[in-house]
């Protein structure tokens, strides 16, 4: 099992040389087989690292492990790997029928999960960087895969703009080796006090918390994000939303809240109240669009700035309530943009409006639906009730907090009120792909979404070493307040977002150039500078 990491990688990217050297239908299948070998080390190393600690560093060519390429596996990585190859298996089995003579496609597919698991496991910076930029690349072609004019463009503006990001988070860690002599991660994070007073050294935290801004799709640097989701396949917004995104909510924990936790630069508060914007900005831009895909983009940006909430904050439980929030949206995200492509592709529309009588037409896909709709708004008995209940654990005697926490809970309720129109209505005749992996992996996912939500307590001891038994799914006071929400948010729904008042349609117009883009990252990195060397 000593190997074990470096299998995380290749075995993925085997996979895809094999089908994209033997281009043939049985070669396909190998993408299955190289998925049930990944679940089977993946438990045995998990097995392994119970009695043999020291397998979670792997140092490569015997050099000093300072100096050294090396792998570094702790509870973080190890969950993220379950969940990459969990969700990355559910993608596969939803597009597999629809894109098995795709070759070029499932070859891209499955090097993308390679290079993933390896950014979960490197244990330098620079290989940090190099997997990063692999993966941008790799996701570039695939936003690009369907060749047309909307979707190049989308492609370009996202490669671009994360390749800016790349370039100022390089810089940074050329910074950083220049005063510590190693981007050691491990390394770093025990000896980081050692010169984290020094200019240099927060500028280089100044430019790679820029770079992971842009990738994390933190305001005002989520532009990329709504342009990409739209013009993508489904199972690769899916991808994006549920699992890519995530990857750069890792490095916000691996550099910002452990590499730098002993600089002591007292930034939670502006990331937590970054966090508060970025959801509602999210939430107020998903109100005003008419695109389905669209609707669900806003969301991924809106959960992200949940999750940064939960991360920014001081106490165990709200950062456990982060955590899980990554693991619970790539849930339910991913189950609701794989829901929604089939409903497009019944309809052959995006528009919200224009879709009606899913329910009657489409009634397991509905049911789906209905879960991810229950869990992203917190629905008790459903994942994202738990960690939603987490993450404002810290903050829930400050009103101000509370009160920016329950607008962004009232939002997505209202939003999903919107969504769930597309249920209601007489049935009517629909296009149907009849491929049944699809339903299984959306209804494993659905699954997924309800076990979290009941039997979060022995989850949270298992996979999070956390006691979660301050979360009360039964508490009176919690389906109160969920349904509160919901009366609000028919409120507000039917007195304004139904009527489309003119800034919903200037909101749902606005399209932010590469130019303007950069000005934003510009003031971004301002602003953080400001905050770094003139408190």
């Amino acid at each position: 099992m000593y190997l074990a990491p470096v299998l995380f990688i290749f075995i993925p990217i085997l996979a895809s040389l094999v089908v994209y050297l033997f281009k043939n239908k049985f070669a396909t299948y190998m993408l299955f087989v190289s998925q049930l070998a990944l679940f089977i080390i993946f438990f045995l190393y998990l097995r392994a690292l119970q009695t043999s600690p020291e397998l979670s560093l792997i140092v490569f060519g015997g050099w000093d492990e300072r100096f050294a390429i090396s792998f570094f596996n702790d509870r973080l990585s190890l969950i993220l790997i379950g969940l990459t190859i969990f969700i990355m298996t559910m993608v596969l089995l939803y597009t597999f029928k629809t894109n098995q003579k795709e070759i070029n496609f499932l070859f891209f597919l499955m090097f993308l999960q390679g290079i993933f698991l390896g950014l979960l496991q490197t244990n330098d910076l620079f290989n940090l960087f190099v997997f990063v930029e692999l993966m941008t690349v790799i996701v570039t072609i695939l936003i690009a895969y369907k060749k047309t004019n909307h979707s190049f463009t989308a492609a370009i503006y996202y490669l671009l703009l994360n390749a800016v990001g790349a370039i100022f988070f390089l810089i940074g860690i050329i910074l950083i080796y220049y005063v510590y002599g190693s981007i050691n991660i491990q390394y770093l994070i025990q000896n980081m006090n050692l010169h984290s007073d020094e200019n240099l050294i927060k500028l280089a935290f100044v430019l790679m918390m820029s770079g992971i801004s842009i990738k994390a799709a933190f305001f005002p640097l989520f532009t990329w994000l709504p342009r990409a989701h739209s013009v993508a396949q489904t199972s690769i917004s899916a991808l994006l939303s549920g699992l890519i995104v995530k990857g750069a909510l890792y490095m916000f924990i691996r550099i910002y809240l452990e590499m730098f936790s002993k600089a002591n630069y007292n930034m939670s508060e502006f990331f937590f109240y970054l966090g508060a914007i970025t959801a509602i900005l999210g939430v107020v831009f998903a109100l005003s669009q008419n695109n389905l895909k669209q609707i669900l983009a806003y969301h991924t940006v809106s959960q992200i700035g949940i999750i940064l909430m939960g991360l920014a904050s001081a106490s165990e439980l709200s950062y456990i309530g982060g955590l899980m929030h990554i693991f619970n949206h790539a849930f339910f995200k991913s189950l609701l943009f794989l829901g929604v492509g089939l409903v497009i592709y019944g309809y052959q529309t995006k528009k919200v409006y224009a879709i009606r009588g899913v329910f009657k037409s489409m009634p397991w896909t509905s049911i789906l639906l209905i879960i991810g709709m229950l869990s992203i708004t917190g629905a008790p008995l459903f994942n994202g009730f738990i960690s939603k209940t987490l993450i404002k654990y810290d903050f829930k005697d400050d009103f101000f907090k509370m009160a920016l926490f329950t607008v962004v809970n009232i939002g997505t309720v209202t939003s999903f009120i919107k969504f769930s129109q597309i249920l209601y209505g007489p049935k009517v005749a629909v296009l149907k792909q009849n491929n049944l992996t699809q339903l299984i992996s959306m209804s494993l996912l659905g699954i997924g979404c309800i076990f979290i939500g009941i039997f979060y307590i022995s989850i949270g001891q298992l996979v999070f070493n956390t006691d979660l038994s301050y979360v009360k799914i039964f508490d009176v006071r919690q389906w109160i307040e969920y349904f509160t929400y919901i009366f609000i948010g028919m409120i507000i729904y039917v007195y304004v977002v139904k009527k489309d008042f003119k800034p919903f349609k200037i909101l749902r117009e606005l399209s932010v150039t590469f130019e303007n883009a950069n000005y934003m990252f510009i003031l971004y990195m301002v602003f953080i500078s400001l905050l770094m060397f003139f408190r």
